[in-house]
């Protein structure tokens, strides 16, 4: 999944509706004398005007003026063919540099990824050696096994969230008929089962005022756990302080909000949050494998919606899931 990064509204193509702009105004302007003609003939025919112009022209005279009519003719067709043409050019090499922007972004992700995936992998790993070598050379200490089963379940848990990740972008959606209130309802009932300090903090709005939200067509496993890992981060960042869950229906659209008061994420790290394996830099203290944000963007992207963040460091955090009601 790629990061939010800030765009460059110069940079970006052209929208149709821009392009057409100008071509509608030189066609109304080309058209303006014609019509402006045929009103001045409507309105004469209808005051029973019958007198008219005769003009004597020479062949030599008419010849050239023939000559003239058709030269501004052909004047114009190749000035619209080469006004055609610099604009193909021009959308081709908007398109192809936005392409390749597009490219050099995704390979930056990529690297991130790999330079990431490459520091959670070895530090277990140096820990599970450094263990093994102890216990094969007798050195004293505290038992190597503990130390090995510790870093095993973190390589583990690791690469069970990777492949989850990986299946998310495959793995066909069993719609069905969800109702987000109760889904919400049993999200914030799990997590309080299983942190009940956390539980105790979480407080659930639904907006049902002129209308309820209405229940839409979607995977609930999926939206299940897109709900339980915000609802884990809010958990996890905040030590004390409320939780707020909202639910509102905003243009076609159920909105789910997951606000925190908690430590917030810095100004730098807000534009990767949403990378595989991105962890802020205040998080390093906290147990977690940097994957859940990422699911959390899989399964709204998958169901046609949205996901977006902010947060200010020392502060808190707010999380919006947009999903389509249609």
């Amino acid at each position: 999944m790629s990061a939010r990064g800030a765009t460059d509204p110069a940079a970006e193509p052209l929208r149709p509706s821009a392009r057409r702009g100008p071509r509608v105004i030189s066609w109304i302007l080309a058209v303006l004398p014609i019509l402006a003609g045929a009103a001045v003939a409507v309105v004469l025919a209808a005051a029973g005007e019958s007198r008219r112009i005769v003009s004597t022209l020479a062949l030599p005279g008419a010849a050239l003026l023939a000559g003239a009519l058709l030269s501004a003719v052909a004047l114009g067709a190749l000035t619209l063919a080469a006004a055609r043409i610099r604009r193909r050019r021009r959308d081709a090499a908007l398109r192809a540099d936005a392409s390749a922007r597009g490219a050099q972004q995704e390979r930056e992700h990529h690297a991130r990824f790999l330079a990431r995936l490459d520091h959670e992998l070895k530090n277990p790993l140096t820990a599970i050696l450094a263990a093994s070598a102890a216990a094969q050379n007798g050195a004293g200490g505290p038992p190597a096994w503990p130390i090995v089963d510790r870093q095993a379940a973190k390589l583990g848990a690791l690469v069970r969230d990777l492949r989850k990740l990986a299946e998310l972008e495959s793995r066909p959606l069993e719609r069905e008929r969800v109702d987000l209130e109760p889904l919400l309802v049993e999200a914030i009932a799990a997590l309080a089962a299983q942190r009940p300090d956390a539980g105790s903090r979480i407080a659930l709005a639904v907006t049902r005022v002129p209308w309820p939200v209405p229940p839409l067509r979607a995977d609930p496993d999926l939206l299940s756990l897109a709900v339980d890992n915000v609802l884990s981060n809010a958990a996890k960042y905040s030590d004390a302080g409320p939780i707020e869950v909202r639910l509102r229906e905003e243009a076609g659209q159920a909105v789910i909000e997951v606000a925190d008061t908690g430590r917030g994420i810095p100004v730098a790290d807000l534009p990767h949050v949403f990378d595989e394996l991105g962890r802020a830099q205040n998080a390093r203290d906290l147990p977690g494998s940097g994957i859940g944000l990422s699911l959390v963007a899989a399964i709204l992207r998958r169901h046609g919606g949205t996901v977006d963040l902010r947060s200010a460091e020392g502060s808190g955090t707010v999380v919006r899931l947009r999903l389509p009601l249609a």
